[in-house]
């Protein structure tokens, strides 16, 4: 028997809320980028919005966040690919248990 599993894929207990990808110019990005930096220091609650206007709504922690970059290079015969990813983790404020 053999193991077809993807190590990328979620794990059992992992669910994805939303997934948004898009195309624009350096500036909306960075219009979102910044949009996302003065959510993060205002704190309190972060909506994402998907391609059909979907959204999700999580609670921001009050301290402690992982902040990850990632810069690839992808060769290919019609020119490299670069690719910058921007992951940050941190506990649900909603869930932490506080009765200890």
């Amino acid at each position: 028997m053999s193991d077809d599993s993807d190590p990328d894929d979620e794990t059992d207990d992992e669910i994805e809320l939303l997934e948004r990808e898009f195309d624009g110019s350096p500036a909306q990005a960075a219009g979102w980028l910044r949009e996302l930096g003065e959510t993060l220091e205002a704190g309190g609650e972060l909506t994402v919005y998907d391609d059909d206007d979907e959204s999700v709504t999580v609670s921001l922690p009050d301290e402690v966040l992982e902040f990850e970059v990632e810069l690839e290079r992808e060769p290919s015969d019609a020119g490299d690919e670069l690719e910058l990813e921007i992951e940050l983790e941190w506990l649900d404020p909603d869930t932490i248990d506080t009765d200890d």
